[in-house]
């Protein structure tokens, strides 16, 4: 190996552990963040109490999320790439229509009960007249994102020749729409309350076949 390859190989490693560190050090913010945005709200939160529970310093996180909106918008990106994630799976595998929906179906109604996402909604419901910005961005980030991703998905199934279906959008929002009805808004309305595993399979089953059974009118 010539000094130059040499040099170059040093400066690769030393470069992959710095950009490892930056991303743990992203992920220790998102996760600050997150707590600090729902135990204070958003006009309250402090960067300098996200960068205290994080560690790290206020210029690193302003390098990275440019100010409080930034951070909110990752942090809301960061929880939308879970559900969007497993709607990639079941597209890449070209999963069959009912087995598909059952389990992206399953997953999102599961993240859509869990405490902290209950919460982050109710902050959003909260703050939105007062900060109609932040609010629209989160929907966009969030909900527009998941409808895309299932759109996506569909539309693949149509190609396979599974279902017919000329507004894939729409008929995303209608499957989430049956997906989380009563469930998430029992669960947001009473603080106790926690859907089962079975009882959230048992609705979503109920859901595809709704959705199956009347997606001729999509």
């Amino acid at each position: 190996m010539s000094q130059e390859d040499s040099v170059e190989t040093t400066a690769t490693t030393a470069q992959e552990p710095e950009a490892g560190r930056a991303e743990l050090r992203r992920a220790a913010f998102l996760r600050a963040a997150r707590d600090v945005f729902l135990e204070f709200g958003y006009e309250q939160a402090n960067m300098a109490e996200i960068v205290r529970r994080a560690g790290g310093s206020l210029s690193t996180l302003y390098a990275q999320f440019g100010g409080k909106q930034g951070l909110f918008e990752a942090m809301i990106d960061s929880r939308v790439s879970e559900l969007t994630e497993q709607m990639g799976v079941q597209l890449a595998a070209h999963a069959p229509l009912r087995e598909g929906l059952q389990r992206i179906g399953e997953v999102f109604l599961t993240k859509q009960t869990q405490p902290e996402t209950l919460d982050t909604m109710r902050l959003m419901v909260a703050q939105a007249k007062k900060f109609p910005d932040v609010a629209e961005q989160w929907a966009k980030r969030g909900p527009e994102a998941i409808r895309k991703a299932l759109a996506t998905y569909l539309e693949d199934r149509v190609k396979a020749g599974e279902i017919k279906i000329e507004n894939f959008e729409l008929a995303a929002s209608v499957y989430f729409d049956l997906v989380r009805s009563r469930l998430q808004f029992r669960s947001l309305m009473l603080p106790n309350y926690r859907p089962t595993q079975q009882e959230i399979h048992d609705h979503v089953e109920r859901a595809v076949k709704v959705f199956i059974g009347g997606i001729g009118a999509l």
